[in-house]
């Protein structure tokens, strides 16, 4: 595999592809996998997590069993709402009975529940399609979650979710990157 040096276009192309061909098995079986690495995870400190929800036109990995498992412990959940007039996030409460309605890009976004601040959160579960060893990510170019990072608590935990194991090294990163804390993968839990 030619993984060494990719730019983030060439890396969005190449693994928007890698997850259309992926089998129904093999989607069900990693995301169960990713499930169990997660739960391990979960620390006592951790009060309140801001979670994406998965697109399933694009084949995201599906967050609704982490969903599930932190309201089982009682940890507060909450998931983003896009402002496209800034591409801001906000961090909006997300319980069962949260009201969800899709965007103009299919994204799942919870409607008529509270926005939760910033300081609130805790760990941070940030979509992508790519990332590197170094932590570095490829999402869908749009820049909200470099924005919402930046934003937060620096100590904040950042995890990545990922079919795929890294490549080596992503050849554009931009000053306004910020690396993720770890990236569960089906087979591993990798720490940056």
């Amino acid at each position: 595999f030619f993984m060494k040096n990719i730019s983030k276009p060439e890396l969005r192309k190449l693994y928007l592809q890698k997850r259309k061909t992926l089998s129904d098995r093999e989607i069900k079986e990693f995301n169960k996998k990713i499930n169990l690495h997660f739960d391990s995870f979960l620390r006592q400190d951790i009060k309140t997590v801001h979670i994406y929800l998965p697109i399933q036109s694009k084949v995201e990995i599906d967050t609704w069993p982490l969903i599930h498992g932190l309201w089982t412990k009682n940890i507060q959940v909450v998931a983003p709402l896009m402002n496209n007039h800034n591409n801001t996030i906000s961090s909006i409460l997300l319980t069962k009975d949260t009201q969800l309605v899709e965007n103009n890009w299919s994204v799942p976004e919870p409607l008529h529940s509270p926005e939760i601040g910033k300081k609130e959160i805790d760990a941070v579960v940030v979509p992508l399609l790519a990332f590197d060893k170094k932590g570095y990510r490829v999402g869908y170019g749009k820049g909200y979650y470099d924005q919402f990072l930046a934003s937060l608590n620096q100590e904040i935990l950042k995890i990545g979710l990922s079919f795929f194991r890294p490549v080596d090294q992503i050849s554009d990163i931009d000053s306004w990157d910020i690396p993720l804390d770890f990236c569960i993968t089906p087979n591993e839990i990798i720490k940056f």
